[in-house]
């Protein structure tokens, strides 16, 4: 029994090559993508949507929050995203599994999803939009802006072309999302619905913020310290300071 459960470890490792977790996440992803091309209906209970003229009915399929990051569209064009998204997932989740454990990896993966799930379904129910969100790129994001917290001065090439910190990179992916939002999103709409569109992607980001950078806790502390420094600078300027290489008589006593 310890064997297969040795092996089964090894394969979800992809050979060794990512953290169980992750390569647990990407199977599902592959089998969920497949599953969903070929039966529509499906990829319909799994993304992220509350249910026309009965919005109370999200409260009976809780299980949306958790999954609706496991569909990447039909194929052959889900495969992109498969791709791109699996990859970039591998090469992130690798660090962040050495960083924290795997075990807190799991939980943080579910926390992001079911948090920006739920966040996104509270800001868009109230303005009647249900556009049926599913993809991995959200969480993909949360957990670049989790690395960029968590390594912040470690350097990176993103392929081989354009090389940035972690803080850098974080900024980037918080500041670039929404920009982008407002320059992809459907000719006519109003900025409001182009940063609907693009609610799990900001909502992902912000619960990742939220778990790894302190949140509102870590402004509150810099807050805090910086009202303490100046405090301590004012305090340091009513003393006078002391040259001892004076050539000058000394005039105090030690």
């Amino acid at each position: 029994m310890a064997r297969r459960g040795s092996e089964l470890r090894r394969a979800l490792t992809l050979g060794g090559q990512a953290p169980a977790p992750i390569g647990a996440l990407l199977l599902l992803v592959a089998a969920a993508t497949v599953a969903g091309t070929a039966s529509p209906d499906l990829a319909g209970w799994l993304d992220l949507r509350v249910p026309a003229g009965a919005p109370w009915l999200a409260l009976l399929q809780p299980w949306r929050l958790v999954t609706w990051p496991l569909f990447q569209g039909p194929l052959p064009g889900g495969l992109i995203t498969v791709l791109f998204a699996g990859f970039t997932l591998l090469w992130v989740g690798r660090m962040l599994a050495g960083a924290w454990s795997e075990a807190l990896l799991v939980r943080r993966l579910v926390v992001i999803a079911a948090g920006a799930g739920a966040a996104t379904l509270l800001l868009l129910a109230p303005l009647g939009l249900d556009p049926g969100f599913s993809g991995l790129w959200p969480i993909v994001n949360a957990l670049i802006v989790s690395w960029g917290l968590v390594y912040p001065s470690q350097r990176v090439s993103w392929f081989g072309v354009l090389e940035m910190s972690g803080a850098t990179a974080a900024r980037a992916m918080a500041i670039g999302t929404p920009i982008w939002a407002l320059v992809v999103g459907p000719p006519g709409a109003g900025v409001v619905l182009r940063l609907a569109l693009f609610a799990p992607h900001l909502a992902a980001m912000g619960v990742a913020w939220l778990l790894v950078g302190g949140g509102p806790r870590r402004l509150w502390r810099r807050g805090t310290d910086r009202l303490r420094r100046r405090a301590l600078d004012a305090r340091k300027r009513r003393f006078e300071v002391i040259d001892t290489r004076s050539p000058e008589r000394p005039r105090w006593m030690n």
